[in-house]
């Protein structure tokens, strides 16, 4: 049995993000740098309802976007898809533009 690890802040806010693209149907999965990925690769890759691609990267509320994570954003940006780097659900919501789907969505502690 594998000793238990403490979620991290961004896979915490991974969840909560996946939860919301859930709440309003949006087709998304967890992405997963490997040897055989794009360099850069978001946390969450979608497709909106529009049919646009969606790429999410999720930092915690200190982190950095790596130089290949701001390069694989931009490259989808520049394709027409749509892009946010998340440090927290709020930036989600308004940068899909959902803020007429939720009231007001709080972050679990």
């Amino acid at each position: 049995m594998r000793p238990y690890k403490k979620p991290t802040a961004e896979s915490i806010l991974t969840r909560q993000i996946r939860e919301v693209l859930n709440a309003v149907h949006i087709f998304h999965w967890k992405s997963w740098q490997g040897a055989m990925s794009k360099p850069g690769i978001a946390d969450i890759l979608g497709i909106m309802p529009d049919g646009k691609m969606l790429a999410i990267e999720v930092k915690a509320p200190k982190g950095v976007l790596s130089d290949a994570q701001a390069l694989f954003l931009s490259e989808i940006k520049l394709r027409g898809g749509v892009v946010v780097c998340a440090r927290s659900v709020q930036d989600v919501i308004e940068g899909l533009g959902l803020q007429d789907k939720f009231v007001e969505y709080r972050e679990k502690r």
